[in-house]
């Protein structure tokens, strides 16, 4: 039988903090840390969770500050990386007096605007993000993702995770044919879109990744899509 836990921002689950606590370390960073790297300084990891993706692009020497609104994950994340920067807070309440050459947001943690809006304000330069793809999610049933109700705008979810986990969750539903216009709402403009597998059909891939420029920045040279290879747990931090 499986634990249940939630996402919940309003009232913690200390079991969500448990269930990504468990999920081992992200061995494939591919695009992050490429991305971190290109950034040349430091980088704001908005949804940092317990760090498994964080704690891998630190010990690769990116400089991070990390942001979560969960008390048990930054719990989990200050044992594994003793000083690193972290905030306590909901990333739509952020308002930090500095900006970042790149702010990321992995694990479709940016598909609202005013998140979106939150990681903009914050950026110098770029805002890079990965979704979860709606056409992935209600095309076809999926061994681990169970969706119990949807509708365009937003979908009612479970995802079975190993160890007898199952999260549910309420997520809204950003399409990748509408993504410009959800950047340009947050003075972003669209360089990059592609799926975990550059080579294949968008469609496809259970999440995607976009990667936005401050529209003032818009003349500048582009960062490019990397070659993916490799999966990962499709809501994992």
């Amino acid at each position: 039988m499986h634990r249940i836990v939630r996402d919940d921002p309003l009232d913690p689950d200390p079991g969500f903090a448990e269930l990504y606590a468990s999920i081992p370390d992200a061995v494939d960073l591919g695009p992050w840390l490429g991305w971190c790297r290109q950034a040349a300084g430091t980088v704001l990891y908005l949804g940092v969770g317990a760090g498994r993706l964080a704690v891998p692009l630190a010990a690769a020497g990116i400089d991070l500050v990390g942001v979560d609104v969960h008390p048990g994950m930054l719990e989990h994340l200050r044992v594994r990386l003793p000083g690193f920067e972290v905030l306590q807070t909901r990333i739509e309440e952020l308002h930090l007096d500095r900006r970042f050459p790149l702010v990321i947001g992995p694990s479709n943690i940016l598909p609202g605007a005013e998140r979106l809006a939150a990681a903009a304000r914050h950026s110098s330069h770029r805002v890079a993000m990965e979704l979860m793809n709606p056409h992935w999610l209600l095309d076809a049933e999926h061994p681990t993702v169970r969706v119990l109700s949807a509708t365009a705008e937003n979908a009612v979810i479970e995802v079975d995770y190993a160890g007898g986990w199952t999260q549910a969750a309420e997520v809204p539903l950003r399409w990748p044919e509408d993504i410009e216009s959800f950047l340009s709402g947050a003075g972003l403009v669209l360089e990059a879109i592609f799926g975990r597998d550059a080579e294949a059909d968008l469609s496809d891939s259970s999440t995607y990744y976009v990667l936005g420029r401050i529209r003032r920045l818009s003349t500048e040279p582009t960062y490019g899509a990397p070659d993916l290879t490799g999966t990962q747990n499709l809501l994992d931090r």
